[in-house]
């Protein structure tokens, strides 16, 4: 179970040949009044289809434990069986709202931090700068790439969505490279499975042909600015060979699993194992958030 949240960390660091699979996932943060959404494909395995699942969680302890001294946590997050809640997409009480886009980087780091480690850790930050502060991992660092899109649906001030790439911390750094993207109200932001600020090698391949192209058929479409092209996006299959909805047949060996899309006016979360243009969300659930202590 431990070694799933290594998979690429240890035959990278062994000098092994990189797996060049264009599993991954899109996401699309929309900022406009009335439409504050963030949209996510989550990309898998063919084997993983209809074999995910949500887990959700209240975990308490009398004293604040681990790293960041957390006494209290309640999440819910979609998962992969035998694998740390965070890193598919979720949200916890704080009002958290994120999702994950793997990076496959062409060199990475042993004795650092998995970055599934660190999206689980996501889930318990109460503000941006809590967040921010994980990613980083100061003192250690991610061993490999990992790219996060959130919100917090309580934060002060207008809408504002964040991406952050992360880099693993090679050549005796001991923190994450970090870049930080925020989406203001009026913008949009659009990220699949490569790096669009970080000036970092990467693996290169399908996954990066297959990343290319979904941005390519997000910028010939008009801004999105409605749940409606949300929808619309999230289930295009207008390229002939890399697709933002993955579904081109049984020879396909990665599938979309599962597509969500937070509300962040309405506060739910909406689930789809099918097609978003076709299909009805198969549960739409409420994002609950911590009342604030008196």
């Amino acid at each position: 179970m431990f070694l799933l949240h290594m998979d690429e960390i240890t035959p990278n660091v062994a000098g092994r040949p990189a797996n060049q699979g264009t599993n991954g996932c899109s996401t699309i943060c929309v900022n406009h009044p009335g439409q504050e959404l963030l949209g996510h494909t989550e990309d898998a395995l063919a084997e993983t289809l209809n074999h995910v699942y949500l887990v959700s969680a209240h975990i308490t302890a009398p004293e604040p434990q681990g790293r960041w001294k957390v006494a209290e946590e309640n999440f819910t997050a979609l998962c992969y069986a035998g694998h740390l809640p965070g890193f598919c997409m979720g949200f916890n009480h704080h009002g958290l709202v994120f999702s994950v886009n793997i990076i496959k980087a062409a060199r990475l780091a042993a004795g650092k931090t998995p970055r599934h480690f660190l999206a689980r850790a996501l889930l318990a930050a109460d503000n941006f700068a809590a967040a921010q502060q994980v990613l980083r991992d100061e003192g250690c660092g991610s061993g490999d790439a990992i790219s996060i899109n959130m919100t917090f649906l309580d934060q002060e001030g207008d809408r504002m969505f964040h991406n952050a790439e992360v880099g693993p911390a090679c050549g005796g750094d001991c923190r994450s490279e970090l870049s930080i993207l925020s989406c203001s109200p009026g913008e949009h932001i659009f990220h699949t499975n490569k790096y669009l600020r970080l000036n970092i090698g990467e693996v290169g391949g399908a996954i990066v042909s297959s990343s290319d192209a979904r941005h390519a058929t997000q910028e010939s479409q008009p801004a999105p600015t409605t749940m409606q092209d949300v929808v619309r996006l999230l289930g295009d299959q207008s390229h002939p060979e890399h697709t933002i909805f993955r579904e081109a047949g049984d020879d396909d060996f990665v599938k979309t699993v599962t597509v969500g899309i937070f509300d962040c006016v309405n506060r739910t979360w909406s689930l789809y194992t099918d097609n978003p243009k076709t299909h009805d969300p198969i549960v739409v659930l409420p994002l609950l958030v911590k009342k604030p202590s008196k």
